[in-house]
């Protein structure tokens, strides 16, 4: 049981099948974060991030979910 970790790949039950977290994983975060843009307007945001594993992985779904939404942020 992890109440840290966020990183999208734990989400594979077929390698981590007795993982459980209480927080929810990057994507989630992310997604939210891209409706909160969108619902603010804003045409240009910034990102700081911790390098590694958590840091990073949060600002790639940021990216990957602006772009899906079809917003280039």
């Amino acid at each position: 049981v992890s109440y840290a970790s966020t990183a999208p790949e734990l989400s594979d039950n077929t390698r981590y099948d007795f993982f459980s977290r209480v927080v929810p994983p990057d994507t989630y975060q992310a997604q939210a974060m891209v409706d909160i843009v969108k619902a603010m307007r804003w045409n240009y945001v910034s990102t700081v991030a911790s390098e590694g594993n958590y840091g990073e992985s949060g600002v790639d779904a940021f990216i990957q979910k602006s772009r899906e939404d079809g917003e280039y942020i």
